[in-house]
């Protein structure tokens, strides 16, 4: 099977940010003997910088998996320029695609639905299935995060919303509550599938050697208590109350934040305006490094901004935690809260609330080596029923299969 996939935000593993379509691309190729052509943008967004010839030397070669790298155009803010990005990144992958020969079948990732769109044109004029899948309910998480409400735009996008839910062959969705909402529209529920974020189980194993060297790393001591924080450094991650928690946290206690986004430099100034020297805020790093952070701290943090578009977030840190074994603190109420407390891998902190979550650490703090371990336990069982990225690739692979045999 000849499979296109694209997502503006797409990276492989040795570079930060989005690895879920490679490595699903990976597999298919690998275990299902697919030809996959993933298209992804070569200006890297969490960075803002265009990946070097060097880091694509560094990818691995995988045998009928090809990168497409497009070009788009260059940001440094969240203004105008992001939406130009946005268009930018679209138009070029429509154009590269119109000279290719055509796919079984293609996939169109969201966040931003130009992309999607874009998508939908090529499938239609290749004549092939289109399956869009949804990472942000786009328009809708814009607008209750307040960062959309021009109403010609926000018309725009709902029309491009529910077009692509009712000309979609199939939607992926990543949460239960995001097959809800597109069910709740009129779209039919058999062709909305959940297929998760998840681990690639066999791309990391724990080393306690290396403990200590990125303990270092990261500017904390041996003895020294660390939650952590991974991913984006944007609004809709509410991590200036992360930050306050430095304020609360007992001694010998410290947070760390590796990531990058436009809240960066804001968090930063809180840290230094306050004399905050239990938290620590470092850049990002590949997804080939993050487990071994992660591996080095005792607890880790999801964040995200009390907002109801949030509460059928599944980020994809629920998955690196619960695969590393660390009890998990979550801010976030709704989907997230439950499986982390249906699972028992951690505890809800309450949303944007520092002091409760400085409380929260403290008492993961006072957790015995037993339920450490038993959370360890139920963590990896979590990840083999639920997240384990060679499984979920297979069964994606499966609905592909069936949708083309059946078109």
């Amino acid at each position: 099977m000849r499979i296109w996939l694209a997502n503006h935000y797409a990276v492989p593993p040795n570079i930060a940010g989005i690895t879920r379509h490679y490595e699903l691309a990976r597999e298919w190729a690998r275990e299902e003997g697919a030809e996959v052509t993933v298209f992804l943008s070569n200006f890297v967004h969490p960075r803002r910088t265009f990946i070097t010839e060097e880091e694509k030397q560094g990818i691995e070669q995988v045998k009928g998996l090809k990168l497409n790298w497009l070009w788009s155009f260059p940001h440094k803010q969240n203004d105008f320029r992001r939406i130009i990005n946005m268009g930018s990144f679209a138009a070029v992958f429509f154009l590269a695609g119109l000279l290719k020969k055509k796919p079984d079948v293609l996939i169109a990732s969201s966040p931003h639905l130009f992309t999607a769109f874009a998508g939908w044109m090529l499938a239609k004029l290749k004549g092939c299935p289109f399956v869009l899948e949804v990472r942000d309910l786009w328009p809708d998480s814009l607008i209750k995060m307040g960062g959309l409400n021009n109403k010609h735009v926000v018309k725009l996008l709902t029309w491009m919303e529910s077009f692509l839910y009712e000309k979609a062959d199939q939607i992926i969705v990543l949460t239960e509550h995001q097959r809800k909402f597109i069910a709740d529209k009129g779209i039919d529920p058999d062709k909305i599938d959940l297929i998760p974020n998840g681990i690639v189980v066999s791309s990391w194993q724990p080393n306690p050697e290396k403990r200590v060297e990125f303990r270092r790393k990261m500017g904390v001591t041996e003895d020294q208590f660390v939650a952590i924080y991974t991913g984006a450094h944007g609004p809709a991650n509410a991590l200036e109350y992360v930050v306050k928690a430095g304020r609360h946290l007992k001694p010998n206690t410290a947070i760390v934040l590796i990531g990058d986004g436009p809240e960066k430099e804001r968090l930063l100034k809180i840290k230094q305006e306050e004399g905050l020297d239990n938290i620590h805020l470092l850049d990002p790093v590949p997804k080939a490094e993050i487990f071994d952070y992660t591996y080095a701290a005792d607890c880790g943090i999801i964040s995200l901004a009390d907002n109801e578009v949030f509460r059928g977030a599944r980020p994809n840190k629920l998955f690196d935690y619960t695969f590393i074994g660390l009890p998990i603190i979550s801010t976030v109420d709704g989907e997230v809260r439950e499986i982390v407390e249906k699972n028992q891998v951690g505890i809800f902190a309450g949303a944007e609330n520092p002091e409760g979550l400085a409380e929260a650490i403290d008492q993961v703090r006072s957790f015995n080596e037993e339920e450490r371990a038993a959370i360890k336990e139920r963590g990896r069982q979590y990840i083999d029923r639920e997240g384990d990225r060679k499984k979920l690739a297979h069964r994606f692979y499966e609905i592909l299969r069936e949708l083309v045999n059946r078109k």
